[in-house]
């Protein structure tokens, strides 16, 4: 089934679609109440300050310029999907009281590479965990082969067995999302 729906133009803001919602459920279930999110076609900054090919979710919204905004992130490519699942992330972390936008701020100057050696997602900083949540959805959809450019996992072995790679990230991830 098709969903027709009519475009945002820039500067508006919409809901999710279903596929996003469906798309979301995959990796977050129903810890987010997605019925407060809202994507936003313009810049978070003022005077059209944030970057193109940046998104930004301080405050359990997206926002999404120009260069990576989708009118329908499920039926995207794969590093919009990707881009996406890593923003809800950031509505995840700001549901549950995390300082995204304190804590945003300084995103530039914040490493998004990871090892995945700590015990549990807490244990890494907020960007990190959104990197390992969706880095972890495309592993498991995709697998790494042939994404080098998308995923955050630093000195990543490409010898390394899948089903070892998989065992380390749900070590981490256990009892996410909840």
């Amino acid at each position: 089934m098709v969903t027709v729906f009519n475009p945002i133009k820039r500067g508006g803001l919409r809901r999710l679609t279903l596929g996003e919602l469906h798309l979301a459920t995959t990796v977050y279930a129903f810890s987010i109440r997605y019925n407060e999110v809202w994507i936003h076609r313009e810049s978070y900054l003022p005077f059209n300050l944030q970057s193109e090919n940046y998104a930004m979710t301080p405050n359990g919204e997206l926002y999404f310029q120009e260069g990576t905004y989708q009118d329908d992130f499920s039926m995207s490519p794969i590093d919009s999907q990707l881009l996406f699942l890593h923003e809800m992330m950031h509505v995840y972390q700001h549901q549950r009281g995390m300082w995204v936008r304190t804590i945003g701020s300084f995103s530039w100057a914040v490493d998004y590479q990871y090892t995945l050696d700590k015990d549990k997602l807490s244990d890494y900083p907020m960007e990190q965990q959104a990197c390992i949540v969706s880095d972890y959805w495309l592993l498991i959809n995709y697998g790494f082969y042939g994404h080098n450019n998308l995923y955050s996992l630093k000195d990543y072995n490409l010898s390394e067995p899948v089903s070892e790679l998989i065992a380390k990230y749900q070590r981490i991830l256990r009892g996410f999302p909840s």
